[in-house]
Protein backbone atom coordinates (compact mmCIF):
# COMPACT_ATOMS: atom_id res chain seq x y z
CA UNK A 1 0.00 0.00 0.00
CA UNK A 2 2.79 2.42 0.87
CA UNK A 3 4.50 1.69 -2.41
CA UNK A 4 1.35 2.61 -4.32
CA UNK A 5 1.21 5.92 -2.48
CA UNK A 6 4.83 6.62 -3.39
CA UNK A 7 4.20 5.81 -7.03
CA UNK A 8 1.09 7.99 -7.22
CA UNK A 9 2.94 10.88 -5.61
CA UNK A 10 5.79 10.54 -8.11
CA UNK A 11 3.36 10.35 -11.06
CA UNK A 12 1.56 13.44 -9.81
CA UNK A 13 4.87 15.27 -9.42
CA UNK A 14 6.01 14.24 -12.91
CA UNK A 15 2.68 15.20 -14.47
CA UNK A 16 2.83 18.59 -12.75
CA UNK A 17 6.40 19.15 -13.95
CA UNK A 18 5.61 18.15 -17.54
CA UNK A 19 2.39 20.13 -17.55
CA UNK A 20 4.16 23.18 -16.20
CA UNK A 21 6.86 22.87 -18.85
CA UNK A 22 4.26 22.52 -21.62
CA UNK A 23 2.29 25.51 -20.41
CA UNK A 24 5.47 27.54 -20.22
CA UNK A 25 6.51 26.41 -23.69
CA UNK A 26 3.26 27.74 -25.11
CA UNK A 27 3.92 31.18 -23.68
CA UNK A 28 7.68 31.32 -24.13
CA UNK A 29 9.80 28.17 -24.43
CA UNK A 30 12.77 29.89 -22.80
CA UNK A 31 11.08 31.18 -19.64
CA UNK A 32 11.19 28.29 -17.18
CA UNK A 33 13.65 27.06 -14.57
CA UNK A 34 15.87 24.28 -15.90
CA UNK A 35 16.85 22.36 -12.79
CA UNK A 36 18.42 19.04 -11.92
CA UNK A 37 16.30 16.43 -10.14
CA UNK A 38 16.32 12.72 -9.25
CA UNK A 39 14.04 10.93 -11.69
CA UNK A 40 13.97 7.61 -9.82
CA UNK A 41 10.90 6.88 -7.71
CA UNK A 42 11.18 8.71 -4.37
CA UNK A 43 10.95 5.48 -2.33
CA UNK A 44 12.21 2.01 -3.30
CA UNK A 45 10.77 -0.72 -1.09
CA UNK A 46 11.77 -4.03 -2.66
CA UNK A 47 15.02 -4.72 -0.78
CA UNK A 48 14.49 -7.76 1.43
CA UNK A 49 16.34 -9.24 4.38
CA UNK A 50 16.68 -12.94 3.55
CA UNK A 51 18.98 -15.69 4.75
CA UNK A 52 20.34 -16.34 1.26
CA UNK A 53 20.78 -12.70 0.15
CA UNK A 54 24.23 -11.29 0.86
CA UNK A 55 24.37 -8.71 -1.92
CA UNK A 56 21.94 -6.57 -3.88
CA UNK A 57 22.13 -3.31 -5.78
CA UNK A 58 19.88 -0.52 -7.03
CA UNK A 59 20.43 2.45 -9.32
CA UNK A 60 19.55 6.12 -9.08
CA UNK A 61 18.65 8.07 -12.21
CA UNK A 62 18.65 11.86 -12.50
CA UNK A 63 18.11 14.40 -15.24
CA UNK A 64 17.68 17.99 -16.34
CA UNK A 65 14.42 19.35 -17.64
CA UNK A 66 16.23 20.39 -20.85
CA UNK A 67 19.76 20.25 -22.33
CA UNK A 68 22.28 22.98 -21.52
CA UNK A 69 25.43 24.16 -23.27
CA UNK A 70 27.75 23.80 -20.28
CA UNK A 71 29.10 20.80 -18.38
CA UNK A 72 27.23 19.92 -15.18
CA UNK A 73 29.02 18.32 -12.20
CA UNK A 74 26.86 16.39 -9.73
CA UNK A 75 27.72 14.75 -6.39
CA UNK A 76 25.67 12.15 -4.53
CA UNK A 77 26.04 10.61 -1.09
CA UNK A 78 24.14 8.75 1.60
CA UNK A 79 22.74 10.95 4.33
CA UNK A 80 21.50 8.82 7.25
CA UNK A 81 20.37 11.94 9.16
CA UNK A 82 17.47 12.24 6.68
CA UNK A 83 15.90 9.07 8.11
CA UNK A 84 13.88 11.30 10.46
CA UNK A 85 12.66 13.35 7.49
CA UNK A 86 11.57 10.18 5.71
CA UNK A 87 9.70 8.87 8.77
CA UNK A 88 7.91 12.17 9.25
CA UNK A 89 6.98 12.47 5.58
CA UNK A 90 5.79 8.91 5.06
CA UNK A 91 4.51 7.94 8.50
CA UNK A 92 7.09 5.22 8.95
CA UNK A 93 9.36 4.15 11.82
CA UNK A 94 12.46 3.06 9.93
CA UNK A 95 16.00 3.00 11.31
CA UNK A 96 18.87 4.54 9.36
CA UNK A 97 20.80 1.76 7.62
CA UNK A 98 24.27 1.40 9.21
CA UNK A 99 27.22 2.28 6.97
CA UNK A 100 28.56 -1.28 7.03
CA UNK A 101 25.64 -2.45 4.91
CA UNK A 102 25.96 -0.22 1.86
CA UNK A 103 28.46 1.27 -0.56
CA UNK A 104 28.23 3.89 -3.30
CA UNK A 105 31.33 3.23 -5.44
CA UNK A 106 30.97 6.30 -7.69
CA UNK A 107 29.52 9.46 -6.12
CA UNK A 108 30.55 12.12 -8.64
CA UNK A 109 29.17 12.24 -12.18
CA UNK A 110 29.11 14.59 -15.16
CA UNK A 111 26.34 15.65 -17.53
CA UNK A 112 27.96 16.57 -20.80
CA UNK A 113 26.98 19.70 -22.78
CA UNK A 114 23.84 19.01 -24.79
CA UNK A 115 22.84 16.11 -22.52
CA UNK A 116 20.16 15.85 -19.88
CA UNK A 117 21.62 13.03 -17.72
CA UNK A 118 24.81 11.15 -16.94
CA UNK A 119 25.76 7.66 -15.75
CA UNK A 120 23.42 6.10 -13.21
CA UNK A 121 24.47 6.12 -9.57
CA UNK A 122 24.81 2.55 -8.28
CA UNK A 123 24.10 1.76 -4.64
CA UNK A 124 25.35 -1.62 -3.42
CA UNK A 125 23.82 -3.32 -0.39
CA UNK A 126 25.91 -5.95 1.39
CA UNK A 127 25.36 -8.54 4.13
CA UNK A 128 21.64 -7.84 4.30
CA UNK A 129 21.13 -11.27 5.87
CA UNK A 130 22.82 -9.96 9.02
CA UNK A 131 20.18 -7.30 9.61
CA UNK A 132 17.31 -7.71 12.08
CA UNK A 133 14.44 -8.91 9.89
CA UNK A 134 11.85 -7.65 12.39
CA UNK A 135 12.86 -4.03 11.71
CA UNK A 136 12.62 -1.62 8.78
CA UNK A 137 15.69 0.28 7.63
CA UNK A 138 16.01 3.32 5.38
CA UNK A 139 18.97 4.60 3.37
CA UNK A 140 18.50 8.19 2.15
CA UNK A 141 20.71 9.09 -0.82
CA UNK A 142 20.76 12.73 -1.84
CA UNK A 143 22.34 15.14 -4.29
CA UNK A 144 24.93 16.87 -2.11
CA UNK A 145 26.24 19.29 -4.71
CA UNK A 146 25.62 20.44 -8.27
CA UNK A 147 27.53 23.04 -10.28
CA UNK A 148 26.38 24.91 -13.36
CA UNK A 149 22.63 24.50 -12.88
CA UNK A 150 19.92 24.85 -10.23
CA UNK A 151 18.60 21.97 -8.10
CA UNK A 152 14.95 21.03 -7.57
CA UNK A 153 14.88 20.69 -3.77
CA UNK A 154 11.73 18.61 -3.68
CA UNK A 155 13.40 15.87 -5.78
CA UNK A 156 16.99 15.83 -4.59
CA UNK A 157 16.67 12.78 -2.31
CA UNK A 158 15.58 9.19 -2.81
CA UNK A 159 14.98 6.61 -0.07
CA UNK A 160 15.75 2.89 -0.08
CA UNK A 161 13.74 0.75 2.36
CA UNK A 162 15.13 -2.57 3.57
CA UNK A 163 12.75 -4.89 5.38
CA UNK A 164 12.33 -8.50 6.41
CA UNK A 165 11.22 -10.78 3.59
CA UNK A 166 7.90 -12.50 3.76
CA UNK A 167 8.12 -16.26 4.22
CA UNK A 168 6.49 -16.71 0.82
CA UNK A 169 7.21 -14.25 -1.99
CA UNK A 170 5.95 -16.09 -5.07
CA UNK A 171 3.37 -18.82 -5.74
CA UNK A 172 2.09 -20.75 -8.76
CA UNK A 173 -1.26 -20.27 -10.41
CA UNK A 174 -2.08 -23.74 -11.79
CA UNK A 175 -5.46 -23.03 -13.36
CA UNK A 176 -5.94 -25.52 -16.24
CA UNK A 177 -2.57 -27.03 -15.38
CA UNK A 178 -1.30 -30.05 -13.44
CA UNK A 179 1.81 -31.85 -12.16
CA UNK A 180 2.29 -35.62 -12.55
CA UNK A 181 4.28 -37.05 -9.63
CA UNK A 182 6.95 -39.62 -10.47
CA UNK A 183 7.98 -40.69 -7.01
CA UNK A 184 11.57 -41.26 -6.04
CA UNK A 185 10.45 -42.09 -2.48
CA UNK A 186 8.72 -45.33 -1.53
CA UNK A 187 5.06 -44.41 -1.10
CA UNK A 188 3.61 -47.87 -1.80
CA UNK A 189 2.41 -48.83 1.70
CA UNK A 190 1.76 -45.70 3.72
CA UNK A 191 0.09 -46.55 7.02
CA UNK A 192 -0.04 -42.88 8.01
CA UNK A 193 -0.20 -39.80 5.80
CA UNK A 194 -0.68 -36.07 6.29
CA UNK A 195 -1.24 -33.82 3.28
CA UNK A 196 -0.94 -30.05 3.60
CA UNK A 197 -1.38 -27.22 1.09
CA UNK A 198 -1.96 -23.49 0.88
CA UNK A 199 -4.54 -22.62 -1.76
CA UNK A 200 -6.29 -19.51 -3.03
CA UNK A 201 -9.09 -19.69 -5.58
CA UNK A 202 -10.35 -16.78 -7.66
CA UNK A 203 -13.71 -18.56 -7.77
CA UNK A 204 -14.62 -22.17 -6.99
CA UNK A 205 -17.77 -22.01 -9.14
CA UNK A 206 -17.67 -19.41 -11.94
CA UNK A 207 -16.98 -20.60 -15.52
CA UNK A 208 -16.54 -24.22 -14.38
CA UNK A 209 -18.47 -27.04 -16.00
CA UNK A 210 -16.93 -29.58 -13.64
CA UNK A 211 -17.93 -29.64 -9.99
CA UNK A 212 -14.49 -30.85 -8.84
CA UNK A 213 -11.24 -28.99 -8.17
CA UNK A 214 -8.29 -31.35 -7.60
CA UNK A 215 -5.53 -30.65 -5.09
CA UNK A 216 -3.50 -33.85 -4.64
CA UNK A 217 -3.70 -37.59 -5.02
CA UNK A 218 -5.04 -40.45 -7.11
CA UNK A 219 -8.54 -40.82 -8.53
CA UNK A 220 -10.44 -43.64 -6.81
CA UNK A 221 -7.66 -44.26 -4.29
CA UNK A 222 -6.55 -41.32 -2.18
CA UNK A 223 -7.57 -37.85 -3.36
CA UNK A 224 -7.86 -34.42 -1.77
CA UNK A 225 -10.33 -32.39 -3.81
CA UNK A 226 -12.77 -29.50 -3.52
CA UNK A 227 -16.45 -29.95 -4.38
CA UNK A 228 -18.45 -32.80 -5.92
CA UNK A 229 -21.90 -33.50 -7.28
CA UNK A 230 -23.30 -34.13 -3.81
CA UNK A 231 -21.82 -31.06 -2.08
CA UNK A 232 -21.02 -27.38 -2.54
CA UNK A 233 -18.13 -26.69 -4.91
CA UNK A 234 -16.21 -24.86 -2.18
CA UNK A 235 -16.20 -27.76 0.29
CA UNK A 236 -13.12 -29.97 0.74
CA UNK A 237 -13.55 -33.69 0.28
CA UNK A 238 -10.97 -36.35 1.11
CA UNK A 239 -11.72 -39.44 -0.97
CA UNK A 240 -9.82 -42.14 0.93
CA UNK A 241 -10.09 -45.79 2.00
CA UNK A 242 -13.04 -46.04 4.35
CA UNK A 243 -15.10 -43.55 2.34
CA UNK A 244 -14.91 -39.81 1.72
CA UNK A 245 -14.98 -37.21 4.49
CA UNK A 246 -16.19 -34.82 5.76
CA UNK A 247 -19.84 -35.37 4.85
CA UNK A 248 -21.53 -32.83 2.59
CA UNK A 249 -22.60 -29.66 4.43
CA UNK A 250 -21.09 -31.07 7.61
CA UNK A 251 -20.94 -27.81 9.56
CA UNK A 252 -21.26 -24.04 9.12
CA UNK A 253 -18.04 -22.42 7.92
CA UNK A 254 -16.62 -25.60 6.42
CA UNK A 255 -16.52 -24.10 2.93
CA UNK A 256 -13.35 -22.53 1.54
CA UNK A 257 -13.18 -18.77 0.90
CA UNK A 258 -12.65 -17.03 -2.43
CA UNK A 259 -9.69 -14.70 -3.08
CA UNK A 260 -8.24 -15.58 0.30
CA UNK A 261 -5.39 -17.87 1.27
CA UNK A 262 -6.47 -20.90 3.23
CA UNK A 263 -4.33 -23.70 4.67
CA UNK A 264 -5.82 -27.16 4.37
CA UNK A 265 -4.52 -30.35 5.95
CA UNK A 266 -5.81 -33.91 5.88
CA UNK A 267 -4.65 -36.68 8.25
CA UNK A 268 -5.18 -40.39 7.57
CA UNK A 269 -3.74 -42.75 10.19
CA UNK A 270 -4.42 -46.50 10.12
CA UNK A 271 -2.71 -47.01 13.49
CA UNK A 272 -5.10 -44.92 15.62
CA UNK A 273 -7.80 -44.79 12.85
CA UNK A 274 -7.79 -40.97 12.79
CA UNK A 275 -9.21 -39.17 9.77
CA UNK A 276 -9.02 -35.43 10.37
CA UNK A 277 -9.56 -32.33 8.25
CA UNK A 278 -7.93 -29.09 9.38
CA UNK A 279 -8.85 -25.68 7.95
CA UNK A 280 -6.40 -22.91 8.85
CA UNK A 281 -5.04 -25.02 11.67
CA UNK A 282 -8.43 -25.82 13.21
CA UNK A 283 -9.87 -29.34 13.15
CA UNK A 284 -13.29 -29.01 11.52
CA UNK A 285 -13.95 -32.74 11.15
CA UNK A 286 -12.66 -35.92 12.76
CA UNK A 287 -13.66 -39.57 12.75
CA UNK A 288 -11.88 -42.91 13.26
CA UNK A 289 -12.53 -44.81 10.06
CA UNK A 290 -9.07 -45.15 8.54
CA UNK A 291 -8.84 -48.84 7.64
CA UNK A 292 -6.12 -49.64 5.09
CA UNK A 293 -2.74 -48.53 3.81
CA UNK A 294 -2.35 -45.97 1.03
CA UNK A 295 -0.44 -46.55 -2.21
CA UNK A 296 0.50 -43.31 -4.02
CA UNK A 297 2.87 -44.92 -6.51
CA UNK A 298 0.96 -44.56 -9.80
CA UNK A 299 -1.22 -41.87 -11.40
CA UNK A 300 -0.64 -39.39 -8.61
CA UNK A 301 -1.07 -35.70 -9.46
CA UNK A 302 -1.23 -32.19 -8.13
CA UNK A 303 -4.04 -30.28 -9.83
CA UNK A 304 -5.60 -33.19 -11.73
CA UNK A 305 -7.83 -36.23 -11.25
CA UNK A 306 -9.66 -38.47 -13.71
CA UNK A 307 -9.34 -36.01 -16.64
CA UNK A 308 -8.14 -32.53 -17.53
CA UNK A 309 -11.35 -30.74 -16.52
CA UNK A 310 -10.85 -31.07 -12.77
CA UNK A 311 -8.11 -28.47 -12.36
CA UNK A 312 -7.56 -26.22 -9.36
CA UNK A 313 -8.94 -22.75 -10.17
CA UNK A 314 -6.25 -20.62 -8.60
CA UNK A 315 -2.94 -20.64 -6.80
CA UNK A 316 -1.08 -23.16 -4.70
CA UNK A 317 1.91 -23.17 -2.35
CA UNK A 318 3.49 -25.22 0.44
CA UNK A 319 2.37 -28.70 -0.59
CA UNK A 320 3.73 -31.24 1.88
CA UNK A 321 3.35 -35.00 2.10
CA UNK A 322 4.19 -36.64 5.43
CA UNK A 323 4.43 -40.26 6.53
CA UNK A 324 3.45 -39.23 10.07
CA UNK A 325 0.39 -37.68 11.64
CA UNK A 326 1.00 -33.97 12.10
CA UNK A 327 -0.47 -32.63 15.33
CA UNK A 328 -2.95 -29.78 15.48
CA UNK A 329 -0.26 -27.55 16.98
CA UNK A 330 2.27 -28.39 14.27
CA UNK A 331 -0.24 -27.66 11.53
CA UNK A 332 -1.46 -24.41 13.07
CA UNK A 333 2.05 -23.08 13.76
CA UNK A 334 3.61 -23.79 10.35
CA UNK A 335 1.35 -22.80 7.45
CA UNK A 336 4.06 -20.90 5.53
CA UNK A 337 7.25 -22.86 6.11
CA UNK A 338 8.63 -26.06 7.61
CA UNK A 339 12.13 -27.45 7.98
CA UNK A 340 12.81 -29.59 4.88
CA UNK A 341 14.71 -32.03 7.11
CA UNK A 342 11.71 -32.61 9.40
CA UNK A 343 11.13 -36.21 10.43
CA UNK A 344 8.53 -37.94 8.28
CA UNK A 345 8.50 -35.31 5.51
CA UNK A 346 8.36 -37.31 2.27
CA UNK A 347 7.95 -34.47 -0.23
CA UNK A 348 7.87 -30.68 0.10
CA UNK A 349 6.92 -28.54 -2.89
CA UNK A 350 7.02 -24.84 -2.04
CA UNK A 351 5.96 -23.67 -5.54
CA UNK A 352 8.18 -20.60 -5.19
CA UNK A 353 10.51 -21.13 -8.17
CA UNK A 354 9.20 -18.05 -9.98
CA UNK A 355 9.95 -19.38 -13.48
CA UNK A 356 9.89 -22.55 -15.53
CA UNK A 357 7.81 -25.72 -15.22
CA UNK A 358 9.87 -27.66 -12.66
CA UNK A 359 9.02 -27.51 -8.95
CA UNK A 360 11.72 -28.83 -6.65
CA UNK A 361 11.16 -31.26 -3.79
CA UNK A 362 12.84 -29.35 -0.95
CA UNK A 363 13.39 -32.47 1.15
CA UNK A 364 16.19 -33.60 -1.12
CA UNK A 365 14.34 -36.89 -1.68
CA UNK A 366 14.26 -36.25 -5.41
CA UNK A 367 10.49 -36.03 -5.91
CA UNK A 368 10.75 -33.06 -8.28
CA UNK A 369 7.68 -32.47 -10.45
CA UNK A 370 7.16 -30.90 -13.89
CA UNK A 371 4.00 -29.08 -14.97
CA UNK A 372 2.09 -29.92 -18.13
CA UNK A 373 2.71 -26.29 -19.17
CA UNK A 374 4.32 -23.20 -17.65
CA UNK A 375 2.50 -22.10 -14.49
CA UNK A 376 1.70 -18.44 -14.00
CA UNK A 377 4.07 -17.28 -11.27
CA UNK A 378 2.42 -14.74 -8.97
CA UNK A 379 4.29 -12.44 -6.54
CA UNK A 380 2.82 -12.42 -3.03
CA UNK A 381 3.74 -11.47 0.51
CA UNK A 382 2.79 -14.15 3.02
CA UNK A 383 2.33 -13.45 5.76
CA UNK A 384 1.82 -9.84 4.80
CA UNK A 385 4.45 -7.47 6.23
CA UNK A 386 3.51 -3.88 6.95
Amino acid sequence: MKLHIYQLAFIAFTAFTVSSCKDTDINDEHHYDNKLYISSVPVTEDLLIKEDVLFDSRKITYRLAAPVDNEIQVSFDAKPSLAATYNLSYGDNATALPEAFYDIPVKNVTIQPGGISGDDIIVNFVNLNQLDDSRRYVLPVTITNVSGIGLLESARTTYFIIKGAALINVVANIKENYFPIKWNSDVSKMITITVEALVRSDDWVAKRDNALSSVFGIEGNFLIRIGDGDRPRDQLQAFVPGGSFPPANHAPGIGLPVDEWVHIAVVYNTVNKNRIYYKNGVAVYKDQSANSTVDLTKNCYIGRSFDGTRWLPGEISEVRIWSVERTAEQIADNPYKVNPASEGLVAYWKFNEGSGKVVIDRTGNGNDITASKDPIWVPVELPQIY
